[in-house]
């Protein structure tokens, strides 16, 4: 009986990180660090911020930011994508990825037959985010990954 006890305050502790699901998990104000590629460039990124709303049927991406050595540069967004219930994601009516557990892939068409592949997993209180644009068989020719933690100061910020 112990145990079973021990076992459900565990649990509940955990909860806030187990209990997003879905488009859910990567829902609202994130902060970190990562890096950012642009042809053969890499910057070392001491900031990146980015906003997303996730819910049941949405994902969206809304602005992001980066600080990267000589770069810095806001990303003003608002892209939306429909979640199916079986967690199939679609992008102007085309299917473009899938929910899975804790991850949330996309392969997004873009003009000149360039795909943007975006890869955000949860784990924990942390948001795993990958970003690679590429022609079919080539080099990529943008790329970003990060590693974050919901800002926790975004609500106070106007």
């Amino acid at each position: 009986m112990k145990r079973h006890v021990l076992l459900a305050l565990v649990c509940l502790g955990c909860s806030p990180a187990l209990a997003q699901t879905g488009a859910g998990m990567v829902d609202g104000d994130w902060i970190g660090k990562g890096a950012f590629q642009l042809g053969p460039t890499v910057l070392a990124c001491s900031e990146i911020r980015m906003k997303f709303v996730g819910t049941s049927t949405l994902y969206g991406v809304r602005d992001g930011s980066i600080v990267c050595e000589s770069q810095t540069q806001n990303f003003p967004m608002h892209d939306d994508f429909e979640v199916k219930p079986d967690n199939e994601v679609y992008y102007k009516n085309q299917k473009v990825g899938r929910i899975t557990g804790d991850r949330l892939v996309v392969l997004v068409p873009g003009p000149n037959d360039v795909g943007t592949e975006f890869t955000l997993r949860r784990e924990g209180d942390l948001l795993y985010y990958n970003e690679v644009a590429r022609k079919p068989g080539q080099p990529p020719m943008f790329g970003m990954v990060a590693i974050m933690q919901k800002d926790r100061n975004a609500a106070a910020k106007p």
